[in-house]
């Protein structure tokens, strides 16, 4: 069968002294940008707390899509890329393939992904914009928003560095 090329992303040329440190680099900002999400949260939870009169109070639908999210990258990025490619793309009933429930499982890790995402400008939109609340307030709405999104990229970039096949080049194949 054939492969055929629905991305073919060539990284800009790196000199091969900084391409051995290119996987920690990008494994340390996908970290940096993981705890940018959640101190940016904690700042909205400490701030709504510390006032008396704060209008929208934190509860469990505030934390819940970094938490979805949170377990989506953990879930998307435990599957190594190798793992897809092992099995055709064809269903077959009795086999139940490595490579099928890799692909589940890397849809579920997806899925919590958007999920969180869209959880929180549910929530934003819903506690926040909705009842016309000052800027002071929608701060917090916002940071539940820069969380998820930061932890969405944070998965994206760590996906993308410890997948990479060869050291100046991304492919993303059909076989």
């Amino acid at each position: 069968m054939s492969r055929v090329f629905i991305w073919n992303c060539h990284l800009p040329n790196i000199p091969s002294a900084w391409r051995e440190q290119l996987r920690d680099f990008g494994t340390y900002a996908s970290g940096a940008l993981f705890t940018l999400g959640w101190w940016f949260f904690i700042d909205g939870l400490v701030l709504s707390r510390t006032h008396a009169d704060f209008p929208a109070k934190f509860g469990f639908e505030d934390w819940l899509p970094g938490i979805l999210c949170t377990l989506g990258m953990v879930i998307t990025n435990s599957i190594d890329l190798s793992l897809l490619r092992e099995d055709s793309f064809s269903y077959d009933a009795g086999a139940g393939g490595l490579a099928g429930k890799a692909k589940l499982t890397l849809f579920i890790g997806i899925a919590l992904l958007a999920g969180g995402v869209a959880g929180s400008i549910a929530i934003l939109s819903i506690k926040y914009i909705v009842p016309q609340l000052d800027a002071s307030v929608l701060y917090i709405g916002f940071t539940n928003v820069i969380q998820t999104l930061s932890i969405l990229v944070s998965s994206i970039v760590l996906w993308f560095v410890h997948n990479a096949e060869h050291d100046n080049q991304y492919n993303f194949v059909l076989n």
